[in-house]
């Protein structure tokens, strides 16, 4: 995986200039897979413009010079590249994934995640690391051409894997929500950063269930939405959770997703608490998971109601490095990527 690394450093525009030069073509591939521009409509245009930039200017600058320098190294226009950023929280909400974490291991937390979006989407997962400059070192992945962070460990050791929740709110003060995990992996040095964070600085649109790890044994669930966070599942239980659907507490009930994404939700929110209760903790434990092909609610997707996966992560905050697999996890080997 060294091979395919994007490694970081400077400020944040120069950043994003490298990593830009460094993946142009298939930035300009996803961008004209992803942005359907005859079905943009010119006041949405113009607000998202607005209110991105007021957000990301107020609470993130550094994000938003990043894609300026995205825009400059690919040869894209930045409002492209901006609209592409923003996308979940404008457009395009998927309601996929799942992630799992135990607290304790050998190798001290774990946390595992895939990513449902679709077969043969390999080149929308590609693998970074930053050891100086601007932001937390961290090592992380996303989609070529995003400020996003789709699983990351930094220098701290705090970890987060994600899923996606469908929820009909926005808040015109938030930041784009992929945009968060960034944010936090730049900034935050704990699990209770991260908390105070979510609970501090808004999200605009798309809704999320997330794991999050320290290199402590911290770890909890929490759910991430434009009317606020919650903390679903406390810390000091051996493993946590996460899949598609809101938890009993403040959100519960307001899925806006599919009814048939909703009850795979649950299929796998139960599978992973029979892998977790029956599995001994441990990194290949975690692979097995993601791997997992059980008859009822399997956690790696081969089209089920829709949803594939794409991806899969593995993050050890003890050693600052992170596993991924580019293709299904069941048929792909794990690659590391170390801080």
């Amino acid at each position: 995986m060294s091979d395919l690394t994007v490694d970081l450093s400077g400020s944040y525009r120069e950043q994003g200039r490298q990593h830009g030069e460094a993946l142009a073509p298939v930035i300009g591939e996803i961008l004209s897979e992803v942005l359907k521009k005859d079905t943009w409509e010119a006041p949405k245009i113009e607000w998202l413009f607005r209110t991105v930039e007021r957000n990301l200017g107020r609470e993130a600058p550094g994000v938003l010079e990043e894609m300026h320098g995205i825009a400059e190294g690919s040869g894209q226009t930045y409002e492209d590249i901006l609209a592409y950023n923003a996308l979940a929280d404008i457009w395009m909400v998927h309601a996929f994934c799942s992630s799992l974490g135990w607290a304790e291991t050998p190798d001290g937390p774990v946390v595992g995640k895939t990513n449902d979006i679709g077969q043969h989407r390999e080149k929308y997962h590609h693998p970074f690391r930053r050891r100086s400059g601007e932001g937390l070192p961290a090592v992380w992945a996303t989609w070529p051409g995003t400020v996003w962070s789709n699983c990351y460990v930094n220098s701290h050791g705090v970890t987060h894997g994600g899923a996606s929740l469908g929820m009909k709110s926005r808040n015109e003060a938030g930041i784009p929500s992929n945009c968060m995990y960034r944010v936090a992996m730049d900034r935050c040095e704990s699990v209770e950063d991260v908390v105070s964070l979510c609970e501090s600085l808004p999200v605009m649109h798309h809704p999320s269930h997330n794991v999050l790890a320290d290199a402590t044994g911290t770890m909890l669930a929490l759910e991430l939405t434009p009317e606020g966070c919650y903390v679903c599942q406390a810390p000091g239980q051996p493993y946590a959770r996460v899949t598609n659907h809101f938890c009993p507490g403040p959100y519960e009930g307001r899925d806006t997703n599919d009814e048939r994404l909703v009850e795979n939700s649950r299929r796998r929110f139960a599978n992973f608490a029979r892998l977790a209760e029956s599995l001994t903790p441990s990194v290949e434990s975690t692979i097995a998971v993601l791997r997992d092909h059980a008859e009822v609610g399997q956690i790696c997707q081969h089209d089920n109601d829709g949803m594939s996966s794409s991806a899969a992560y593995v993050t050890i905050p003890t050693q600052r490095l992170m596993l991924i697999a580019r293709g299904q996890p069941c048929e792909s080997e794990f690659a590391e990527v170390a801080l």
